[in-house]
């Protein structure tokens, strides 16, 4: 199967210097349908902004549709990749 997400070695720290991400490694294949759960402050959101290249990219690797998430690609990795939070009101 085609892996449409890939991220390896994801770490980031918040600008308070608490790591939020520690040595991420994941692959989600086309058709797959996952759960990402934790509980507040886990880093589930912060995971999630890595993908569109809201955050920064650091020293992990991560691809989208076989796209590293950079700078060049990032007007096509967001056409493909939306983020919606848990009160979607407040976004739109």
């Amino acid at each position: 199967m085609r892996k449409i997400v890939r991220i390896k070695n994801l770490e980031y720290t918040y600008p308070d210097n608490t790591d939020a991400l520690k040595g991420i490694d994941l692959d989600i294949l086309k058709g797959e349908s996952i759960g990402l759960i934790g509980p507040n402050g886990a880093g589930k959101s912060t995971l999630l902004l890595h993908l569109n290249g809201i955050l920064g990219e650091g020293r992990a690797s991560i691809e989208i549709l076989g796209m590293k998430v950079e700078e060049k690609n990032l007007i096509k990795i967001r056409q493909k990749v939306a983020i919606v939070f848990q009160e979607p009101d407040d976004q739109l």
